[in-house]
């Protein structure tokens, strides 16, 4: 007999929907790669190439940015870390790794390196470093910068690039694994296989600034044909209206013509430039600062320091490198890590070196202010000098200065007021030079 007054509910199987969504499970990006993976492909959305011949090669804004963004980046040094059992870092001069940064191959510097990777990421949003392996570890010893217009890559299955594809005009075409290629890159929402050049954003003011320039070019090329309407008979047929052209333009074109009188048949009317035109020139300084913008730069890296007077360009120097400079090298080491420095061991990593950077430094005038504001507060040396971070050991503090004035106080002395005032003058003297020595370097 059943215990129970009503039976149990029976269980309903799931719908069909249900079921498909259990059955279906989260993908990886290469599994959900494009049907191009079987076949090496380049960024279809942007020319490399053409951006160099029509960006780098053709705007001196562009190329000024790019070289400047260049040149920052190459001059701070890098060097190879080791991390200990506590977490921290230290030098590791000896390493394989810093071998290799020391002379990436024969005919090129770490400098150029990073040098060539700050171009080829700020014109291609890409940039492919070649290693070179061997030895019974199958370690980098060499490291080569490769034309991103020249490479195309082979989306994988199991993971993300499977192989990379070199070929530089008619020559072979080499074929190199992924685990032998540094692909470094600018985050792209646009894709997950190529980066996000810089140059792109600015490509139409380029555009802009190219074009300009040839007009201005073309302009004073032919600022000697005057801005003239001339009129001829309507019996005139073509060729002979085309021989009076013909004429002019030889009579008047080039610098050596400009400004020589005209005489003509036929009535001419002089054609001025209009307000829209005088301003022409003027109003490529709007382009440019569009493309300094983009590549996180001002105008006063381009040259133009008419109003910026000293202060602001120390402190618009020291911006850039907050902004821009840093975060590149930031990007940059990230990748380099993952895809270099772990394959000497997990406990290595590279590193770039600020510390010598004049557009950082500290305001050593402000620390000295600061200082004896808080001297005069009644802080010990020892403490402001750990607060401020002077640098200065112990050892360069004086000793009766080390502790606090509670711990000074011999309690058998007698309580003298000018042998205390004689005692905080030389204290005074002290501080003095100390701080002195901090601003100053004496």
């Amino acid at each position: 007999m059943w215990p129970f007054d009503t039976k149990l509910i029976k269980q309903e199987l799931p719908s069909v929907q249900s079921q498909v969504r259990m059955a279906v499970k989260s993908v990886t990006i290469p599994e959900a790669a494009p049907a191009w993976k079987l076949f090496a492909k380049k960024d279809a959305k942007w020319n490399i190439q053409t951006a160099i011949d029509e960006g780098y090669n053709a705007s001196a804004a562009v190329y000024t940015c790019v070289e400047k963004r260049a040149k920052l980046m190459s001059a701070v040094p890098w060097v190879a870390k080791r991390k200990l059992a506590d977490g921290t870092l230290e030098d590791a001069p000896n390493s394989p790794l810093q071998a290799l940064i020391d002379m990436p191959n024969p005919d090129t510097s770490w400098m150029e390196i990073i040098y060539e990777v700050s171009q080829q990421l700020d014109l291609a949003g890409n940039c492919y470093i070649s290693e070179i392996k061997a030895g019974a570890s199958n370690l980098p010893f060499q490291l080569w910068i490769l034309p991103s217009q020249y490479v195309s890559l082979k989306a994988g299955k199991e993971k993300l690039i499977d192989l990379y594809e070199y070929q530089e005009a008619s020559s072979a075409k080499f074929k190199i694994e992924a685990d032998d290629m540094i692909h470094l890159r600018l985050p792209n929402p646009n894709s997950r296989y190529f980066g996000q050049p810089v140059l792109m954003a600015a490509g139409r003011a380029t555009d802009i600034d190219r074009e300009s320039g040839i007009w201005q070019k073309t302009s004073l090329e032919n600022r000697g044909v005057i801005d003239i309407h001339v009129e001829v008979p309507d019996t005139l047929q073509p060729d002979q209206i085309d021989a009076i052209k013909a004429t002019i333009k030889e009579k008047q074109s080039g610098p050596k013509n400009a400004r020589e009188p005209l005489v003509s048949s036929g009535k001419i009317n002089n054609l001025g430039q209009n307000a829209i035109e005088m301003d022409f020139v003027e109003s490529r300084k709007a382009v440019w600062a569009e493309i300094c913008a983009v590549f996180g730069m001002s105008m006063s890296d381009l040259g133009f320091t008419e109003n910026v007077n000293l202060a602001n360009a120390n402190a618009m120097q020291k911006q850039l490198y907050v902004n821009t400079i840093i975060p590149s090298l930031e990007l940059v080491k990230r990748q380099l890590n993952a895809q270099l420095s772990r394959e000497f061991g997990p406990e290595y990593c590279l590193e770039y070196d600020l510390s010598n950077v004049e557009a950082l430094q500290e305001n050593y005038t402000e620390k000295l202010t600061n200082g004896e504001k808080l001297w005069r507060m009644g802080f010990s040396l020892s403490q402001i000098n750990k607060r401020l971070e002077l640098g200065f050991d112990d050892a360069d503090i004086p000793n009766e200065m080390l502790s606090d004035d509670s711990d000074n106080v011999d309690p058998n002395a007698d309580n003298n007021q000018d042998s205390d005032t004689d005692s905080v003058g030389a204290n005074d003297e002290q501080v003095k030079r100390l701080l002195k020595a901090v601003g100053y370097g004496a």
